[in-house]
């Protein structure tokens, strides 16, 4: 194949030569082949990518790349060349005033413009500039925790990258940053970020992606649909995949229309079930490559018995480095103020709970979900000082059963106290909603009637028409917004403490203390998933408080974790 002939396909020659005169790959398809104008833009983008990822098409257009080049060099240094002439010629004219002949202004305009523009056009050391690679400071972009990571990267000294810290430490701005440099540095190459559950990618990496495209000025170059979770960049048609991990031997999404995958993101890897799982992914994504950069990343979860936890004291033990990050660390102009002072008001309510979400310390042991619950007496004088009643339901017909809780939210003492609870099988509509009237009525003074109290009731999501059958009972029933937000919730139950009525709430109570992480038979180690099934009244509670939980979501920040 010489590349310095013709293609013998006529096409792709003018493929090539159009894509050298600066047209996109979809314009220059266009060009060869103007039948295709009636295809969707997606199928035409498709077959330009897999034209130009030939052997000969490359080839092809690094030739015709260099031939203009070079013209356009020596172009420029004849018109050099003839600046330089005249540019002598003024001076001599200048000079000849000298021999008592009146001075030349022409010529001292001449030489003086001509001088200015000679200096802005020739290099320094009058040599011509070497054409620079892409380079960003990322010292303007990255946190100093990640200045060693970087330049293990940069120099392809390392390949793989366990990350650990907690909410703030800038770790996800890190890795969405590094993903885009890679497609920005290896033409050739894609990239995927994944999660273990496909509904957290939009608000999660997706959105960091977008995010780190944008604070590295690349706007231009990227095509960032909101409609789909995939971003490619215009000029080369390399793609940045997202997907969602629930079935990790049925990866979707994740085939390139050329090259490979050369740099994966795991992205909250706490919650897959362990590195075989993982390990299971990247067979499926790094086909065709023999080297793709993976990036873990995760906030470690509360239990040390926890497979992240256990697998970063293995790394370290086997001379590995483990790099952990914290938001002290982080310039406090990146976080704002308002995520300061959340951190600090945490500390001084519940230092163990601000150890674990903010440092990123592990601080409970054993497989037991919530490890920060205070069984006890909650008396009348108390439930008559409450002033944040939460109260929740999750629907249920047979087997499952309604269940409804009253929580009170202390957040000066970070604090949970839930101490009324409801529930029952095959109960219609009318029923449920009396009942939630009948919760929700108490005195609001000693020697006070009893009243009722129109609170919000947040409701399981997925029954639309109950909560709209109860709303018609006059019970102000709303769905909990819960998509999404599973693990969030349960994590948030796990940061504080929890206390709980067990002779108000016996149901509860007793999910409470069976509740467990779900263990991997095959390793017998503790997974990241969280229980399902005979949580029904820990359901309920954590709708109660999903608007507590939606407001502390772990990327509503300015700068990731």
């Amino acid at each position: 194949m010489d590349a310095e002939e013709p293609l013998a396909n006529p096409r792709h020659e003018t493929y090539c030569r159009e894509r050298v005169a600066g047209r996109t790959q979809r314009q220059a398809m266009l060009a060869a082949w103007p039948d295709r104008s009636r295809w969707k833009p997606e199928t035409v983008d498709n077959k330009a990518c897999k034209l130009e990822a030939t052997d000969e098409v490359k080839a092809r257009i690094a030739h015709l790349k260099r031939v203009a080049a070079e013209r356009a060099t020596t172009t420029r240094a004849e018109v050099l060349a003839g600046m330089s002439e005249t540019f002598q010629a003024g001076i001599e004219r200048v000079r000849g005033a000298g021999d008592g002949k009146p001075l030349d202004y022409t010529a001292v305009n001449a030489v003086t413009q001509l001088g200015k523009t000679l200096l802005d056009a020739l290099p320094e050391d009058a040599e011509e500039e070497a054409e620079r690679p892409f380079c960003r400071d990322f010292a303007l972009l990255i946190g100093r925790d990640f200045f060693r990571p970087h330049m293990l990267l940069a120099k392809g000294e390392q390949l793989e990258f366990w990350m650990k810290g907690g909410r703030g430490s800038l770790k996800s701005s890190w890795a969405s940053i590094e993903l885009v440099n890679h497609i920005e540095t290896h033409p050739g190459e894609h990239a995927a970020a994944l999660m273990k559950r496909k509904n957290s990618l939009r608000d999660a990496v997706y959105a960091q992606v977008v995010w780190a495209i944008h604070a590295m000025g690349l706007d231009d170059e990227y095509e960032m649909p909101v409609s789909t979770l995939r971003i490619r960049k215009r000029a080369t048609g390399q793609l940045i995949l997202f997907s969602g991990c629930d079935d990790p031997h049925k990866s979707k999404g994740l085939k390139p229309p050329f090259g490979h995958i050369g740099f994966a993101w795991f992205e909250e890897c706490d919650q897959f079930r362990g590195m075989a799982e993982i390990r299971t992914v990247m067979q499926s994504i790094a086909r065709g490559g023999d080297r793709t950069v993976r990036v873990y990343t995760y906030n470690p979860p509360r239990t040390r018995d926890n497979w992240a936890n256990r697998e970063a004291d293995r790394r370290r033990d086997a001379g590995q480095e483990v790099f952990e990050s914290c938001y002290t660390d982080a310039p406090p102009e990146w976080l704002g103020e308002q995520f300061i002072a959340d951190a600090e008001a945490l500390r001084e309510a519940d230092e163990q709970a601000y150890r674990h979400e903010y440092l990123g310390e592990p601080v409970g042991f054993g497989g037991q979900v919530f490890d920060r619950v205070e069984f006890r007496e909650v008396t009348d004088a108390e439930i008559a000082s409450f002033e944040r009643v939460r109260a929740g339901q999750d629907f249920g017909w047979f087997p499952d059963p309604w269940a409804l809780t009253l929580s009170e939210w202390q957040p000066g003492e970070h604090r949970v106290v839930t101490y009324y609870e409801d529930g029952g099988r095959r109960l219609q509509p009318p029923e449920t909603a009396e009942r939630v009237k009948r919760a929700l009525t108490w005195p609001d003074r000693d020697g006070a009637k009893p009243a009722y109290h129109r609170l919000r009731v947040l409701s399981d999501d997925a029954s639309p028409d109950r909560i709209q059958a109860q709303r018609d009972e006059g019970v102000d029933a709303r769905a909990a917004g819960k998509g999404g937000l599973r693990d969030m919730s349960y994590r948030f139950l796990q940061s504080v403490t929890w206390v709980i009525d067990p002779a108000r709430c016996p149901n509860l109570a007793r999910e409470v203390r069976a509740a467990e992480f779900e263990m991997d038979p095959a390793t017998g180690e503790y997974s990241g998933d969280y229980p399902d099934g005979d949580d029904h009244w820990i359901d309920a509670t954590r709708y109660a408080l999903m608007d507590v939980v939606s407001k502390r979501g772990a990327y509503r920040f300015a700068r990731k974790g």
